[in-house]
C-alpha cells in the first residue's frame, strides 16, 4: 500500500469514528419530558410497598406512606432505548437512569432506587471478581417493570416501547428523610474539597470504626462481606484483610478516644495472635491451616500489632510483633525483594511474588523497628524500599507505568526520620503524578466521579481505589510538610497539587460512605450505617472498604495538624 493511499485510509477511519461518536452522542442526549412526572414510593425493611405515579400537572397532596418511609423521584429527562441486550445494559447511567415500559395503554417506571435495591447496576457483565462488573442487568429492570405492568418478562422485551429515563431524587415536604444530619452539619453527600473540615473527616472516621467495631464478633471475627441491601451476611473470609481492619481500628480507638472501638480492636487482635499464629519453620507466622503461608497475612498482622502497642492499648503485643517481624526478615532475598510464600511441610520459602506484599512486608518492618528497636528490623525495611523503588521497578518505559503503589509510599513516610530514601520519594511522588492524570473531574463522566480514580464513563467509579490513592497521598504530604517546616527543599508546587489529590479523593470517599446513605432502601439501616461500599451504586460492603477509607482519614488529620504549623 502506498503512503498516500495509507494516508486515505486513516483519514477515512478518523471521520468514520468522528461521525460514531457524534451518532452515539446524539443519540443517547436527553431530550425534555413533556411534563414532569414524579414517582412516589414507599419503602420498609428495604423493600418497596407502595407506589403512585403522578402525571404532569397533577397537585394533589403525595400519598401517605404505606407504613414505610415516602420517597419522590422525579423524572427529568428522556432518550430512546433498545431492549438488545448489548443496547440496553450500556443505555443505562448507573444510579441515575431509569426505564419507563408502555405496554397496552399501561405505564410503568424501574426507578433508580428500584434499581439500587436489587443491586443492577453494574451486574450484566461480571469480571475478576463477583462484586466488580459493568452494565446494567436486563432481566432485573424487566422483572421490576413485569410485576408493574402484570405481564411475563419476556413480553416486555418484546412488545413494549422502552423509554430511558433520568431520575432526580426530591425530598417529600417537611419530611428531612431517615437519618438526616442537623442543619448546622455538612450532609455528607454535599462534602466537597471546598468544605472538608476536621470536624466532617473525624464524624467519617467516628462512622467507619463504630461500623467496623459493631463486626467484631465475640471470638474477634468480623463479618467479612455484608450485603447493605438486605443486611445479608455474604460468604468467604480473608485474613490479610482481617489484619488491616485491626490496623484501622487500633487507629480510630485512639483518634477517637472511644473504649467501644478498642474493646472490638482487642478482640479481633486477639483471634490473630492466639488462634492464627502458626509454626513456619523455625518462626512464627499468621496463616491458616494447610501446607502454604503468605507473608500478606503476617504483614498486616504486623501493621496492626504495632499499632496496638504504638498506641498504648495494649503491650502485651510485643512478643507477637518480633516473631512475626523475624519471619519476614528470613522471607527477604538478598537483594531487598521478599519470598511470598512458606511451604510448611518443607519448610522452605517460595520465591514467588505477589501484588502488595512486598510494600506491605517493607512498611510492617519499619514500623516493628518503632517497638524492637532491633537494627536488623530497619535494614530490612531499608533494602526493601530500596528494592521496590529502584531494581525492582527498572525496565524500558518504567517511568511511564506503575503498579498499585500505596504501600510503597506510607514505607517512604515510615522511615523518612530513620532512615530517608531520596529515590524512594522520587519514586512516589512520580507514582502520584501518574495518578493525577486518572484522577477523574466532576466534567469528564456522568457520575458524580469528582476526586475519583476512574475506568471510564461505563463502569461506575470505584471507592476503594480513592481510599488506597488517599492513604499513600498523605503518606507523600506528610513527608513533603515535615521537609518544608524542616527547611529543607523547594517542593511548594508539589505539595499543593498532592495535598488537592488527597483532598478531593478524601470528599469522593465520604460523600459515598453510608452515613446513613439511602436508608430506605437497606433492611437495616443500623447495620450498615457508617460502612463504605465498593461504588456508588454498588452495595457488598467488604471490611477493607471502610479500612483503607478509614486509614484515609486518620492520615489526613495527622497532616492536617502537622500542616497548621505550616
Amino acid at each position: 500500500m502506498s503512503r498516500r493511499a495509507l494516508g486515505r485510509l486513516l483519514a477515512a477511519y478518523a471521520a468514520l469514528l468522528f461521525l460514531w461518536c457524534v451518532g452515539v452522542r446524539a443519540w443517547f442526549s436527553l431530550g425534555a419530558p413533556p411534563g414532569e412526572v414524579v414517582v412516589e414510593s414507599s419503602w420498609k425493611d428495604g423493600a418497596r410497598v407502595g407506589r403512585v405515579v403522578r402525571a404532569p400537572g397533577d397537585t394533589s397532596p403525595p400519598a401517605p406512606p404505606a407504613g414505610g418511609v415516602a420517597t419522590l423521584e422525579a423524572v427529568t429527562g428522556e432518550a430512546p432505548l433498545y431492549a438488545h441486550p448489548l443496547l440496553f445494559t450500556l443505555g443505562l447511567v448507573p444510579g441515575r437512569d431509569g426505564v419507563k415500559a408502555e405496554l397496552d395503554g399501561k405505564v410503568a417506571y424501574a426507578t433508580v432506587d428500584d434499581l439500587l435495591a436489587l443491586q443492577a447496576y453494574d451486574r450484566a457483565h461480571l469480571w475478576a471478581a463477583a462484586s466488580f462488573g459493568w452494565g446494567t442487568h436486563r432481566a432485573t429492570v424487566l422483572h421490576v417493570l413485569s410485576e408493574q405492568l402484570g405481564v411475563q418478562a419476556h413480553e416486555i422485551a418484546e412488545r413494549a416501547k422502552l423509554t430511558r429515563v433520568r431520575f432526580e431524587r426530591r425530598a417529600p415536604p417537611d419530611a428531612p428523610g431517615p437519618g438526616a444530619p442537623s442543619a448546622a452539619a455538612t450532609p455528607p453527600d454535599r462534602i466537597t474539597e471546598a468544605n472538608l473540615s476536621r470536624e466532617v473527616v473525624l464524624r467519617g472516621v467516628r462512622e467507619a470504626g463504630t461500623h467496623l467495631a459493631r463486626a467484631v464478633d465475640d471470638d474477634g471475627r468480623f463479618r467479612y462481606m455484608i450485603d447493605a441491601s438486605t443486611n445479608t451476611t455474604l460468604p468467604g473470609y480473608n485474613w490479610p484483610r482481617h489484619s488491616g481492619s485491626t490496623f484501622f481500628l487500633a487507629q480510630a480507638a485512639s483518634v477517637l478516644d472511644d473504649p467501644f472501638v478498642r474493646y472490638a480492636t482487642l478482640r479481633a487482635a486477639a483471634r490473630l495472635r492466639d488462634e492464627m499464629m502458626r509454626d513456619c519453620g523455625g518462626h512464627r507466622c499468621v496463616c491458616e491451616d494447610g501446607e502454604i503461608a503468605e507473608i500478606g497475612s503476617s504483614a498486616l498482622a504486623l501493621i496492626a500489632f504495632t499499632e496496638v502497642v504504638g498506641t498504648g492499648a495494649d503491650g502485651a503485643y510485643r512478643p507477637a510483633i518480633a516473631q512475626l517481624a523475624a519471619f519476614l526478615r528470613s522471607q527477604q532475598r538478598p537483594d531487598g525483594e521478599f519470598q511470598h510464600q512458606f511451604n510448611r511441610v518443607t519448610k522452605q520459602p517460595i520465591d514467588v511474588q505477589f501484588l502488595y506484599f512486598s510494600g506491605e512486608a517493607t512498611l510492617a518492618l519499619a514500623r516493628a523497628h518503632r517497638i524492637t528497636g532491633d537494627p536488623a528490623d530497619l535494614d530490612a525495611a531499608r533494602r526493601g524500599l530500596a528494592r521496590l523503588s529502584g531494581s525492582g521497578w527498572s525496565f524500558f518505559g518504567s517511568r511511564y507505568y506503575f503498579s498499585e503503589e500505596h504501600w510503597t509510599c506510607q514505607a517512604v513516610a515510615e522511615l523518612w526520620d530513620r532512615a530517608p530514601e531520596q529515590e524512594g520519594l522520587s519514586f512516589c511522588a512520580r507514582w502520584h503524578e501518574y495518578q493525577r492524570r486518572l484522577q477523574q473531574d466532576a466534567d469528564e463522566t456522568p457520575f458524580d466521579a469528582d476526586g475519583a480514580f476512574g475506568l471510564g464513563p461505563l463502569v461506575s467509579p470505584r471507592v476503594t481505589p480513592a481510599s488506597s490513592r488517599g492513604e499513600a497521598a498523605g503518606a507523600l504530604l506528610d513527608v513533603l510538610v515535615r521537609e518544608r517546616l524542616a527547611g529543607r527543599g523547594a517542593r511548594n508546587d508539589e505539595l499543593v497539587l498532592v495535598e488537592r489529590e488527597l483532598r478531593r479523593a478524601l470528599a469522593f470517599v465520604l460523600r459515598n460512605q453510608l452515613a446513613p446513605g439511602p436508608a430506605h432502601l437497606f433492611a437495616d439501616p443500623v447495620a450498615v450505617r457508617g460502612a463504605v461500599p465498593g461504588s456508588p451504586v454498588d452495595w457488598q460492603l467488604r471490611i477493607d472498604y471502610a479500612q483503607h477509607a478509614g486509614s484515609m482519614m486518620v492520615r489526613w488529620l495527622e497532616v492536617d495538624a502537622l500542616a497548621a504549623a505550616r
